[in-house]
């Protein structure tokens, strides 16, 4: 189960709401070589200017303002984009939804992070981004539920070949197997 706002999220909470105190979250041990580190977050950062040009945006003011908080958005946002650049060749498809559902899972959570930060203003501007973000999260779910249906269709298509696959070959593996057995 995805969690609704990710520790990335809520990192950008703390750089929208641009106070100093409260809250500090530590970065996480850096890894081997700096070289990897630097790699990593050159990686993570244009996969997100590419695909989520607002959260590079905060990204930026991050990394400017909160150096820790930024290691540990970079760390949060490597594990989620991971998956998205290694199964492209696998399934364009399911790669195709998963960059949506990421798309959507961030911009509501930043919408999120702007209503709770008191960006969204008072009044009618607060109303607005309240709708901006009851849209988003609709989108989510929307986007969810199109790889769920999407899954379960290729799953379907595993198993009717498998059947097939059993009924083509039936003799032949009925005699493979005796003689597996009788050996």
């Amino acid at each position: 189960m995805q969690r609704y706002m990710s520790l990335a999220g809520l990192c950008l909470l703390l750089a929208v709401v641009g106070r100093e105190g409260g809250p500090h979250v530590v970065a996480a041990d850096e890894p081997a070589t700096a070289a990897a580190q630097d790699d990593r977050e050159r990686r993570v950062v244009l996969f997100v200017q590419e695909h989520q040009p607002e959260l590079a945006k905060v990204l930026a003011h991050l990394a400017k303002s909160r150096p820790a908080e930024y290691a540990r958005a970079i760390e949060e946002l490597d594990r989620s984009v991971q998956p998205l650049m290694a199964g492209k060749a696998k399934d364009p498809r399911l790669h195709e939804l998963g960059l949506l559902a990421w798309q959507a899972r961030t911009r509501v959570d930043l919408l999120g992070a702007r209503l709770v930060a008191g960006k969204g203003g008072k009044g009618k501007d607060r109303d607005q981004l309240e709708q901006q973000l009851r849209e988003a999260i609709a989108a989510e779910l929307d986007i969810r539920a199109e790889q769920l249906a999407y899954r379960k269709q290729r799953s379907a298509a595993w198993y009717d070949r498998q059947i097939k696959r059993l009924s083509e070959k039936r003799d032949t593996l009925i005699a493979a197997r005796l003689k597996a057995l009788l050996e």
